[in-house]
Protein backbone atom coordinates (compact mmCIF):
# COMPACT_ATOMS: atom_id res chain seq x y z
CA UNK A 1 0.00 0.00 0.00
CA UNK A 2 1.38 3.50 -1.24
CA UNK A 3 1.80 5.64 2.01
CA UNK A 4 0.83 9.37 1.51
CA UNK A 5 3.39 12.57 1.77
CA UNK A 6 2.60 15.82 3.59
CA UNK A 7 5.24 19.13 4.05
CA UNK A 8 4.86 21.13 6.74
CA UNK A 9 6.56 24.26 7.42
CA UNK A 10 7.90 24.28 11.01
CA UNK A 11 9.77 27.18 13.41
CA UNK A 12 12.39 26.06 15.49
CA UNK A 13 14.17 27.98 18.65
CA UNK A 14 11.56 31.10 18.11
CA UNK A 15 13.53 31.78 14.80
CA UNK A 16 10.67 32.74 11.96
CA UNK A 17 13.18 34.13 9.31
CA UNK A 18 14.57 30.02 9.43
CA UNK A 19 11.85 27.93 9.38
CA UNK A 20 12.23 23.84 8.34
CA UNK A 21 10.07 21.29 6.17
CA UNK A 22 8.96 18.87 8.72
CA UNK A 23 8.30 15.72 6.74
CA UNK A 24 4.83 13.42 7.67
CA UNK A 25 4.38 9.89 6.35
CA UNK A 26 0.69 8.58 6.80
CA UNK A 27 0.24 12.02 9.30
CA UNK A 28 3.32 10.78 11.61
CA UNK A 29 6.91 11.61 11.52
CA UNK A 30 8.91 8.21 9.77
CA UNK A 31 11.98 9.37 11.47
CA UNK A 32 11.17 9.28 15.21
CA UNK A 33 12.31 5.88 16.43
CA UNK A 34 15.81 6.56 15.27
CA UNK A 35 16.55 10.09 15.02
CA UNK A 36 13.94 11.99 16.93
CA UNK A 37 15.90 14.99 17.04
CA UNK A 38 16.80 15.68 13.23
CA UNK A 39 15.14 18.32 11.69
CA UNK A 40 14.20 19.28 8.01
CA UNK A 41 16.22 21.68 5.74
CA UNK A 42 15.53 25.17 5.17
CA UNK A 43 12.35 25.67 2.84
CA UNK A 44 14.19 27.28 -0.02
CA UNK A 45 17.07 24.65 0.18
CA UNK A 46 14.76 21.65 -0.15
CA UNK A 47 11.68 22.85 -2.16
CA UNK A 48 13.44 25.70 -4.25
CA UNK A 49 11.83 28.34 -6.04
CA UNK A 50 8.13 27.98 -7.22
CA UNK A 51 7.15 26.35 -10.15
CA UNK A 52 4.68 25.50 -12.56
CA UNK A 53 2.26 22.64 -11.88
CA UNK A 54 3.22 19.90 -12.95
CA UNK A 55 1.78 18.27 -16.22
CA UNK A 56 -0.75 15.37 -16.58
CA UNK A 57 1.17 12.35 -16.98
CA UNK A 58 1.23 10.85 -20.71
CA UNK A 59 1.90 7.37 -20.34
CA UNK A 60 4.93 4.82 -19.29
CA UNK A 61 6.94 5.75 -22.03
CA UNK A 62 6.58 9.99 -22.31
CA UNK A 63 9.61 12.13 -20.79
CA UNK A 64 8.96 13.29 -17.23
CA UNK A 65 8.50 17.03 -17.08
CA UNK A 66 8.73 17.22 -13.38
CA UNK A 67 12.20 16.98 -12.65
CA UNK A 68 12.91 20.25 -11.90
CA UNK A 69 10.41 20.99 -9.32
CA UNK A 70 13.34 20.54 -6.47
CA UNK A 71 15.43 18.17 -4.60
CA UNK A 72 12.14 16.11 -3.89
CA UNK A 73 11.60 15.42 -7.34
CA UNK A 74 14.22 13.18 -9.26
CA UNK A 75 14.88 12.12 -12.73
CA UNK A 76 13.95 8.66 -14.52
CA UNK A 77 17.67 7.41 -12.32
CA UNK A 78 16.75 8.93 -9.01
CA UNK A 79 19.27 10.66 -6.79
CA UNK A 80 20.33 10.83 -3.35
CA UNK A 81 18.82 13.57 -1.20
CA UNK A 82 19.09 14.36 2.42
CA UNK A 83 15.64 14.71 3.54
CA UNK A 84 17.02 15.84 7.45
CA UNK A 85 19.56 17.20 9.10
CA UNK A 86 21.57 17.13 12.37
CA UNK A 87 19.46 18.97 15.01
CA UNK A 88 22.04 21.80 15.29
CA UNK A 89 21.11 22.31 11.68
CA UNK A 90 24.91 21.59 10.00
CA UNK A 91 24.27 18.67 7.32
CA UNK A 92 27.78 18.19 7.92
CA UNK A 93 27.26 16.60 11.01
CA UNK A 94 24.68 13.83 9.77
CA UNK A 95 21.58 13.78 7.92
CA UNK A 96 18.58 11.56 7.03
CA UNK A 97 19.37 10.20 2.91
CA UNK A 98 17.64 8.07 1.14
CA UNK A 99 17.70 7.53 -2.59
CA UNK A 100 14.80 8.46 -4.12
CA UNK A 101 13.91 7.22 -7.40
CA UNK A 102 10.46 6.84 -9.49
CA UNK A 103 8.72 3.04 -10.61
CA UNK A 104 9.89 2.51 -13.95
CA UNK A 105 6.31 2.87 -14.83
CA UNK A 106 6.00 5.98 -13.19
CA UNK A 107 3.35 4.78 -10.74
CA UNK A 108 4.98 5.49 -7.96
CA UNK A 109 8.31 7.09 -6.17
CA UNK A 110 9.87 5.76 -3.59
CA UNK A 111 12.63 6.29 -1.06
CA UNK A 112 14.82 3.60 -0.27
CA UNK A 113 18.17 3.03 1.39
CA UNK A 114 18.07 5.41 4.09
CA UNK A 115 21.53 6.75 4.84
CA UNK A 116 23.55 9.14 7.09
CA UNK A 117 27.14 10.80 5.52
CA UNK A 118 29.24 12.86 7.86
CA UNK A 119 31.16 15.80 6.29
CA UNK A 120 29.91 15.23 3.08
CA UNK A 121 26.01 16.84 2.22
CA UNK A 122 26.11 20.70 2.93
CA UNK A 123 22.59 21.17 0.85
CA UNK A 124 19.67 18.38 0.47
CA UNK A 125 22.13 17.43 -2.74
CA UNK A 126 25.68 17.12 -3.56
CA UNK A 127 28.22 14.83 -5.01
CA UNK A 128 28.91 11.46 -2.98
CA UNK A 129 32.42 10.40 -2.69
CA UNK A 130 31.71 8.19 0.27
CA UNK A 131 29.61 5.01 1.61
CA UNK A 132 27.06 6.04 4.53
CA UNK A 133 25.82 4.42 7.22
CA UNK A 134 22.33 2.44 6.99
CA UNK A 135 19.86 3.79 8.94
CA UNK A 136 17.60 1.45 10.17
CA UNK A 137 14.16 2.49 8.54
CA UNK A 138 11.53 0.69 5.98
CA UNK A 139 11.94 1.83 2.73
CA UNK A 140 8.69 4.33 1.04
CA UNK A 141 6.59 3.93 -1.52
CA UNK A 142 4.08 6.75 -2.54
CA UNK A 143 1.34 7.57 -5.05
CA UNK A 144 3.56 9.73 -8.22
CA UNK A 145 0.57 11.62 -8.49
CA UNK A 146 -0.34 12.01 -4.54
CA UNK A 147 3.55 12.97 -4.61
CA UNK A 148 3.79 15.43 -6.84
CA UNK A 149 1.18 17.38 -6.22
CA UNK A 150 1.91 17.70 -2.23
CA UNK A 151 5.66 18.82 -3.66
CA UNK A 152 4.14 21.38 -5.69
CA UNK A 153 1.75 22.83 -3.09
CA UNK A 154 4.63 22.79 -0.33
CA UNK A 155 6.87 24.64 -3.04
CA UNK A 156 4.23 27.47 -4.27
CA UNK A 157 3.09 27.76 -0.33
CA UNK A 158 5.10 31.03 0.36
CA UNK A 159 3.28 31.59 3.91
CA UNK A 160 6.66 30.79 5.46
CA UNK A 161 8.64 33.57 4.03
CA UNK A 162 9.14 36.43 6.51
CA UNK A 163 9.05 40.14 5.18
CA UNK A 164 12.91 39.63 5.58
CA UNK A 165 13.12 36.31 4.03
CA UNK A 166 11.42 38.05 1.11
CA UNK A 167 13.32 40.80 1.15
CA UNK A 168 16.81 38.82 1.23
CA UNK A 169 15.39 36.68 -1.89
CA UNK A 170 14.01 39.92 -4.28
CA UNK A 171 17.82 41.67 -3.10
CA UNK A 172 19.58 38.74 -4.39
CA UNK A 173 17.43 38.86 -7.75
CA UNK A 174 18.54 42.51 -8.30
CA UNK A 175 22.16 42.07 -7.72
CA UNK A 176 22.54 39.21 -10.12
CA UNK A 177 25.60 41.50 -11.50
CA UNK A 178 27.68 41.53 -8.59
CA UNK A 179 30.80 39.54 -8.87
CA UNK A 180 31.36 36.66 -6.35
CA UNK A 181 28.44 37.08 -4.44
CA UNK A 182 27.64 33.85 -2.28
CA UNK A 183 24.60 34.54 -0.22
CA UNK A 184 22.31 37.50 0.77
CA UNK A 185 20.02 36.82 4.44
CA UNK A 186 18.38 38.28 7.35
CA UNK A 187 20.87 39.41 9.10
CA UNK A 188 21.89 37.69 13.18
CA UNK A 189 20.25 39.96 15.87
CA UNK A 190 19.87 43.18 13.56
CA UNK A 191 17.71 44.69 11.35
CA UNK A 192 18.25 44.18 7.23
CA UNK A 193 20.28 41.98 5.50
CA UNK A 194 23.90 40.62 5.32
CA UNK A 195 25.55 39.84 1.71
CA UNK A 196 28.49 37.63 1.44
CA UNK A 197 31.22 38.10 -1.48
CA UNK A 198 34.12 35.86 -1.95
CA UNK A 199 36.47 36.67 -4.32
CA UNK A 200 38.49 33.36 -5.24
CA UNK A 201 41.46 33.48 -3.39
CA UNK A 202 40.34 36.47 -1.38
CA UNK A 203 38.69 36.34 2.72
CA UNK A 204 34.80 36.94 2.55
CA UNK A 205 33.53 40.29 2.67
CA UNK A 206 30.61 40.11 4.72
CA UNK A 207 28.52 43.53 4.14
CA UNK A 208 24.86 45.05 6.29
CA UNK A 209 22.44 46.99 4.79
CA UNK A 210 19.34 48.35 6.08
CA UNK A 211 16.60 50.32 4.61
CA UNK A 212 13.40 51.93 5.90
CA UNK A 213 11.21 51.36 3.05
CA UNK A 214 7.67 49.60 4.52
CA UNK A 215 7.90 46.53 2.01
CA UNK A 216 10.11 44.04 0.70
CA UNK A 217 9.98 45.10 -2.67
CA UNK A 218 10.74 48.83 -1.96
CA UNK A 219 13.51 47.30 0.58
CA UNK A 220 15.35 45.33 -1.84
CA UNK A 221 15.05 48.52 -4.62
CA UNK A 222 16.60 50.55 -1.78
CA UNK A 223 19.34 48.07 -0.57
CA UNK A 224 20.27 46.87 -4.22
CA UNK A 225 20.56 51.26 -5.11
CA UNK A 226 22.96 51.70 -1.62
CA UNK A 227 25.38 48.65 -3.11
CA UNK A 228 25.59 49.08 -6.10
CA UNK A 229 25.95 53.29 -6.23
CA UNK A 230 29.30 52.58 -3.83
CA UNK A 231 32.47 51.76 -5.53
CA UNK A 232 33.36 48.24 -4.58
CA UNK A 233 36.75 49.48 -3.29
CA UNK A 234 34.36 51.76 -0.63
CA UNK A 235 31.80 48.63 0.30
CA UNK A 236 33.92 47.31 3.07
CA UNK A 237 34.22 50.81 4.68
CA UNK A 238 30.56 52.07 4.08
CA UNK A 239 28.82 48.49 4.79
CA UNK A 240 31.38 46.13 6.23
CA UNK A 241 29.46 43.98 9.53
CA UNK A 242 30.11 45.16 12.59
CA UNK A 243 28.78 43.13 15.63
Amino acid sequence: MNAVLSLHFEVRNEQPDWPVVAILVDGQNPFAAVAPDRQGFDPAAILGPPTPAPTPDLGPLAPDPTCDLGPLVPDDAGRRVAVYRCSCGEPGCGVIAPYIVPSPDRRRISWVDFRDYTGVFDDPLTDLTADGRPWDLPDLHFDRTQYLTEVHRATTDRSWETPRRATARLLTDRLTTVPHLRWISPAWNADGVQLSIEPPGHHQLLLHLTSTAPTPSQAADDMAQQLLSCPPAERSRRFGWRR
